[in-house]
This record gives C-alpha cells, structure tokens and sequence, in this order.
C-alpha cells in the first residue's frame, strides 16, 4: 500500500508518493505546487488537495497520507487553530483541514494524520540519518522557529526536561518571544535596522558577504546560543539538528553558535541536514502510520462503559403490569431517524450552527453527517468551535476555586456562563467561508461563534454522560487530561452543569432541530417547532422520566427481580433514578420513534406551568425527587447525614439542601432503618470511634452510638438535614426527598470497600460539623417517624396525611381506594407513584397515561385536577409529594 507525505509550507506543498515503508535512504520523488496562505479556506484547500490527487495521478492503494502542518494545530483532529502567526493560513483558523481535505480528494479509505513540521523533520531525520543519540533537539529555521525534542529516539512534549509543550516559538527572548527573533523576519529586519536597506530574503543576505551582513548573522548564532544554552544544560542535549532554509547559510552563523555552546556539561555534537524536506515528508509518514495503528486499537474499545441498554429507537409498549424502564409521551409530530435525514433536512442551507451539550461524540457525529452529506455532492466546510476555547491550563485556574483541590466528591456551583471557557477573539476569527456550499460551526457552545442560519442543538442524556466517561471517550470542556472518574463527575456537577443549562435554556426558543444522539451512530430528532409543541402539551399532562439504574457497594436484588427488563446480569442495582430531574431525561414519541431530551427542557419552557405556586422560589430548580434505595439481600447503606441549609450554601453553592424522608415500599420482615442517636450519645466518644475506624480499617458497634428502627411496609422514617441515619439491609426504600442529591456525608461505610475494590470516600469532619447530637432517644421516635392520619374518607376509599418534619418543604400524601378518585393540585406540582396495586390509569382533561406499579410519574401544577383509575379489585395506594404551601 502506498504512502503519501505531504508538506504545507508557507509558500508551497509538497508531495511524496512513498512506494515502500520509508526505512532506507532511497530517492523520494516530489510534488511541489505554490500556494497562497491568505486565500480562503476553500482555495487553500483546493490547493493542497490538488497537490495530492495530481501528486498520484489517479493512482490506488493510498493506506496513509502524512500531512506536515504549520502550527497552532490540533493535530490529533486535523483542526487549524492558526492565530497570530503572521497572518498565513489565519483565514483557515478553525476549519477541520483533515476532513476538508478528505472530502476534496475522495480518499474517503486512506487514513489522514496529520503532523506539527518540526516533529515530522525530527522523526524524518532520526530515521534517515540513522542518529542513535539518547537526547536530541532539532530545529528547523525558517518562516518560522520549529523545534523537537527526542529521548531515545521518541518525541517527548511533557517532559521535566523540556520547555512547555515541548516547543521554544513561544518562549521569552529579548522582549518578545523566540519565533521572532530566530526567523527569516528577524534577519530580514534586523538587517535593515543596520543598513536602512531592504532585502528580499535571507539566500540574497547571504550572497552579500558584505560586513554588514556577516554582523547580522553573527548576531543571529549569538543570539540563538544564548537562548539555547540554558535549555540545553537542563536537558543534557546530545545532538543538535537544524535544517530548514536559513541552515543553508549555516557557515555565517554556526561559528559564533558553537562558541556559545561549549561550555555546556554535555559535549553537543552539531548535525546540518540538506535532506529537511526529504525528512519532513518521511517523518509525516512513520507519524502517519503510528496514529493509523492506535486508532485502530481504539476503535475496537467500548464509546460506553455500562451493563445498561440504551434506549431503542422504537416505542416499547407494556400491555401488562410489567414496569417499563423506556417510558415515553406520545406527540402528534414526526420523530426521524438517521443521518441521511437530517442531511436531507440542512442541505439547502449556506450555513448551520450545530450545538449540544458536553458529552456528545462531537467527531462521531460529524463523521456520520459529513458522509451523508458528501453522498448528495454537497461541498461541506466544518469549523470547530473547540478551537475557539482556552487553554486547558486557563480553563483549570479559572475553576480551580470550585474544584476544591483533589476532594474526592464535593466543588463548589459556578456562577459564571459557558462563554467564559471561550477566548472571545478567537470566537471572532471564526468565520464562514462563502465559497462553501454549506459551513457548518459545530461543538458545545457551537452557537457562540455568532452565525446566522440554521440551529441545531444535539441533546445526550446525563447518565450516557456519565458512562462515556467510565470509557474515557469524552472528556470535561476543554480538558487535556483524563481525570479520575470522580474528579469528572465533580467538574460535571459543579461547574459544566449549570453553565450548559443555562446556555440550553438561552436557546430552546431558537433551536430549528432537535437531535438526540445517545445511540451513537443511529440519531433521531424533529422539528424545533414540533418539539416545543411537544413540550407544551406535556405541561398539560400526567408524564414520566425516563428512570436509570445503578450497582453500588449496598445494592439488592429487588429491582432485579421485579424489573424483567433490567440487565440480569448486573451485579446488584443499588439505586434507581426514579426522578431525579437533574440527571433524568423525558423521551417523545412520535411515529413510533424515540427521542430523548433532558428534563429540565420542561423547567426551561415554562417553570410556572410546571412548579406553580413554588416556581417563585425554586425557578428552574425542581424541588423534589423520587428515587430507589434497594438493600434487599444486600448491605446497609453508610451511616450519613447531609448539610445543613447555611452550610450547603455557603460550602457548595446550592440555594436548598437535601432533606430526606424514607418510604419503605417494601421490605423482609428483619429489616430496620437507622436513625438518630442514642440516649446517652457522647459525641466526643463517638467522634473517636469514626476516626479509629477510618485509620485502623476496623468495625464499630454502631448500635452503640445510632438507634435502630424496625422497617414496616409503607413507614415513613423523616430524614431532616443534620439527621443521623441509614437504611438497613432488605428494605426496598423510596427516598421521598428535596432534589439535592449527592451532599451525603458518609461518617461509617462498615469498613468495606467501594465495587471498584477502593475506598469509599468518608467525610467524618464534613458530617461532625452539621449532625445534630440532639436528635435522640425517645425524641427520634416522637419527631422522625412520620404520624399516619387519615384526614379524607370518600365512599371507596381514604386520604392519610403522612406527617413530615417542620423543616421539610415538601408534603406527602397517600390516597388508598379502589375504583377511581379525582385529586386537586391546588397550584402545586404533584410527584406521585403507585405502591400499592397494579396499574392506574391518569387522566388530565383529554390527557390520559397509564402507570405502572413503582413507576413515578408527574402532574404539572399547570393542572388543575387529575383522575386516578386503579385496574383491579385490589385496593390502590397512590403516594404523593409536593411543595407546602407556606415553604412558597
């Protein structure tokens, strides 16, 4: 197979056709075309793809074309991030060259890498000239000041030994940085700030052999060994190689070099090579073939990382009293499917705005649009906004704050808006090219770029999210590195979230399309219009989210082996998302095709429809959630308790925080929940016991310290903030709480390691300085465990008031009957379930939806009443939560 190399100078390409795997020193043939670096993007690249195709004549077999790149570039993308470099390629700023250039000359098989100058003459030179030094530098001097490094013969950029990122253009020197003093701009300047006169290039300086102008290039190898030596003393350098057009006047300036650099510690052997382009076009192809080889190994590794199935693209209809884990909301639109239509759907425009949110496979995506694209002979021209965003190193100090160093679970919410993680001059550079048959600006925060045309926003539901991560195929916004997975998720919660929420909620009245991507390679969307329609019309109805399922350290088997649909094979299911809306998506069905969105675009359209009398004081927030704890033949969950109000406001930034109460759905007849602390509790004691325990890795008795509770069917145990507690083993626990959910302070875990093998994390001091050691003895049993009173009897059934605590925002109902009943929301948005029976029919004016047992569902306080009709002869037990009116 053959191999193309490919240098894009700043005057010309040239082009190598390489018959053979490049390992001698035999004669390469060359392409070599001129180019002009201030075209548009769609000239330039018709010029270097012109180069290509004339370079092989029509010729197959292509495997990998190597492409030498000037930089700033995103060479693992094949995106130009050219900026203040003088002007050339900047018209180019942002384009994603690799697949332009793809498209432009119908290599769609042959692989495209892509590779910084300096580094593809280095691996070129090593390989040609056969180096064997263990430290070596290489330069290349020209329109520019290119530099590599290699230890034992590989490319090292992270490097104690190197300067940062492994390059000197950028480095301080003499008032500016070293790529304008050691560049063909600096010689042609300087020589006329000593002469007055103009001359055209350094080859015609070199001819001179006047005085003047063996002064300049004496000053250009002082300088350079001045630059050069610190550097060099630090990294031990072996070997120096320049090539480059200003090396051919290496006999004007390599004297007055050698003589600064020997006094170095290590003795530096000084290489000149005359084969720089030769090289340049070699290395482009060995750094070709490598990145050809570790996409291949990547392809094969998992996108998702997870037990759980994605949701189908079709509807899944439950016919029986089976729970059903893709619930979905009938709509009267069209959902569609596939990339080929949405291709269809954009290519009559000049240009689209396609944005999302963080988690989306950005490349995945563009590769299946563009393909479907290319296939209608639309010249496409793809812009990432990625690179308009700040450096990782920015981006890391201007969040460091909320990040609160290496805590393994808790930042702090930042305030700030997405554009902030942007440079805004980079956003202006950003540019459609007219020439282009579409340009189309792509990625998170796409639609900061300012363009007018069509908007898309592509939609992935927070739990794929999280799964990605595990697989390590997306990263948090402009991260280089891969964190742990708990560092993710922290920057996730406290700093991404709330930013792409607020930036989602800017554009929901603006968005054309909406996709949702989560399938990875089988999309489906509709209309914007549709789907705001859609969106309205769920205000108006009974609904529910799509629920989603976790193993954990605790986890049990009930959900297990009442959920047939759930992956058998997982090794326990510790939580269940019931409705957790920060994390929880709501799926839209129409021509029996699926699409899944975020919940919160329901907060977005219209809080007030969906909260009503609370929407005053929660906003966008929704304040209550319905989740799964389930410890059947399981363990205990750990000795907890969460924050008080001040503190989580203070400490974590959130405007509530999270007050608990424990619905025992269902349990075995041992099982017990923990709660508050003993008579006689001496906290001194106690705090002692925790500290020994985490440091020895040893039990304590906590029955010593914590009261235990037996856990009867349908108990309420009441969890206020500050509150020790903790379900026991074989309760099936519905957690009826204020939305806050991750604030747990773990102050005993049972000594026992996380599913991972690691430790839990435990936050003994967090959980001293919001416990409250008052909440004891008879006390607990008088305050925390809810009074059931009825306080509405009706001819085939009753309401009973499950008392909650005082510091408790939200209210809980549960109606026992049979037959049907008619419930009033007075204002307030109704989170209810069906614990008791088997299917309940919902009815809201001509809205209608049927649930299942354990399945959560909503009422928007939009609302005014609803209709419960309970199939069967049994009686019925509906809970219902919802906001008290004096906490509005």
């Amino acid at each position: 197979m053959k191999k193309v190399g490919v240098d894009v100078g700043g005057s010309h390409v040239t082009v190598s056709v390489i018959e053979h795997n490049a390992t001698d020193n035999q004669k390469q043939t060359f392409f070599r075309k001129e180019i002009n670096t201030n075209e548009n993007p769609t000239a330039i690249i018709s010029a270097i793809g012109n180069s290509i195709k004339e370079a092989l004549d029509h010729q197959n077999g292509v495997a990998t074309i190597g492409i030498a790149f000037p930089g700033p570039f995103n060479y693992a993308k094949g995106v130009s991030e050219i900026k203040g470099v003088g002007g050339k390629f900047e018209t180019t700023f942002g384009v994603h060259i690799q697949q332009a250039l793809k498209n432009f000359t119908g290599l769609d098989t042959a692989f495209f890498a892509f590779g910084n100058d300096a580094h593809c003459f280095a691996v070129g030179a090593y390989h040609r000239h056969q180096l064997k030094s263990k430290r070596t530098v290489f330069l290349t001097l020209g329109t520019g000041f290119g530099s590599a490094f290699m230890v034992d013969g590989d490319l090292v950029e992270n490097h104690p030994d190197v300067p940062k990122n492994g390059v000197f253009y950028d480095k301080p020197f003499l008032g500016t940085i070293a790529d304008e003093c050691f560049s063909t701009r600096w010689i042609l300047a300087e020589y006329e700030r000593l002469s007055g006169q103009i001359i055209k290039s350094v080859k015609a300086l070199a001819a001179l052999n006047t005085d003047v102008s063996k002064i300049v290039f004496r000053n250009f190898g002082a300088n350079m060994g001045t630059f050069l030596f610190p550097w060099f003393e630090k990294f031990s350098c072996e070997e120096l190689v320049i090539g480059g057009n200003i090396s051919k006047a290496k006999a004007l300036f390599l004297p007055v070099l050698e003589e600064k650099l020997k006094s170095l510690k290590t003795k530096i052997n000084i290489l000149f090579c005359d084969d720089a382009e030769q090289s340049i076009l070699t290395g482009a192809t060995i750094i070709a073939d490598k990145k050809n080889r570790l996409q291949m190994e990547n392809t094969i590794q998992s996108k998702r990382k997870t037990t759980q199935a994605l949701l189908p693209v079709n509807e899944v209809v439950k016919s029986n009293s089976d729970y059903n884990i893709f619930p979905s909301f009938h709509t009267n639109s069209d959902v569609f499917v596939g990339f080929d239509s949405l291709a269809n759907a954009i290519s009559k425009q000049k240009k689209v705005i396609i944005d999302g949110f963080g988690g989306v496979l950005w490349e995945n995506f563009r590769n299946h649009l563009n393909s479907a694209l290319t296939e209608k002979k639309i010249n496409v021209l793809w812009y990432d906004i990625d690179a308009c965003l700040k450096s990782s190193a920015e981006i890391d100090e201007m969040i460091k704050p909320n990040m609160n160093g290496d805590d393994l679970v808790f930042g702090k919410r930042y305030e700030g808006e997405l554009s902030d993680f942007f440079d805004a001059e980079k956003l202006k550079m950003l540019q459609p090219d007219s020439a282009a048959d579409i340009c189309i600006v792509y990625g998170t925060g796409a639609s900061l770029a300012n363009w007018e045309g069509q908007l898309i926003y592509v939609d992935v539901p927070k739990n794929e999210i999280q799964y990605r991560m595990r697989a390590c195929s997306v990263k948090n916004i402009g991260s280089t590195d891969t964190l742990a997975y708990s560092q993710i998720y922290k920057r996730l919660y406290f700093i991404e979230w709330p930013v792409l929420n607020a930036h989602k909620e800017r554009l929901l009245p603006k968005i054309d399309l909406i996709v949702d991507e989560q399938r990875i390679d089988e999309i489906t969307w509709m209309q914007g219009s549709d789907f705001r329609k859609a969106l309205d019309k769920m205000l108006e109805s009974p609904l529910r989210a799509r629920p989603w399922f976790e193993a954990g350290v605790w986890g049990g088997h009930w959900m297990k082996n009442h959920i047939d649909d759930l992956n058998q094979e997982e090794v326990n299911y510790a939580w269940s998302f019931e409705l957790i809306t920060p994390e929880n998506g709501i799926v839209l069905e129409g021509n029996n095709h699926l699409l899944e969105v975020s919940f919160d675009f329901l907060m977005f359209r219209d809080n007030k429809k969906v909260l009503g009398k609370a929407a005053e004081r929660f906003g966008n927030d929704f304040p209550i959630r319905f989740d799964y704890l389930d410890t059947f033949d399981g363990g205990n969950l750990s000795v907890q308790c969460h924050p008080r109000p001040e503190y989580i406001k203070e400490n974590f930034g959130e405007p509530f925080t999270q007050d608990e109460t424990y619905y025992i759905l269902d349990c075995r007849d041992d099982a017990n929940v923990y709660l508050g602390f003993t008579d006689d509790i001496n906290p001194k004691e106690f705090e002692q016991a925790l500290i020994e325990s985490q440091e020895t890795a040893q039990p304590i008795e906590i029955e010593k310290y914590v009261q235990k509770f037996k856990a009867k069917k349908h108990d309420l145990f009441l969890i206020p903030n500050g509150t020790i507690h903790a379900s026991g083993i074989n309760n099936m626990v519905l957690e009826i709480s204020s939305t806050p959910y991750i604030f747990t302070f773990k102050m005993y875990d049972w000594v026992r390691p996380g599913l991972d093998g690691k430790p839990r994390p435990i936050n003994v001091e967090h959980g001293l300085k919001n416990v409250y050691f008052d909440r004891k003895g008879e006390r607990v049993a008088n305050e925390f465990i809810s009074k059931q009173t009825a306080v509405q009897e009706f001819p085939n059934g009753r309401k009973m008031n499950l008392s909650t605590h005082q510091e408790h925002f939200y209210a809980i109902d549960r109606y026992e009957f049979t037959g049907d009943i008619e419930i009033e929301t007075l204002g307030q948005c109704h989170i209810c379930m069906l614990v008791e029976g088997d299917i309940a029919e919902v009815s809201a004016g001509e809205n209608t939806q049927t649930f299942k047992y354990a399945e959560t569902f909503v009422i928007p306080a939009n609302v005014p009443k609803y209709k419960i009709n309970c199939k069967g002869d049994n009686k019925a037990f509906v809970v219902v939560s919802y906001v008290k009116d004096s906490w509005c």
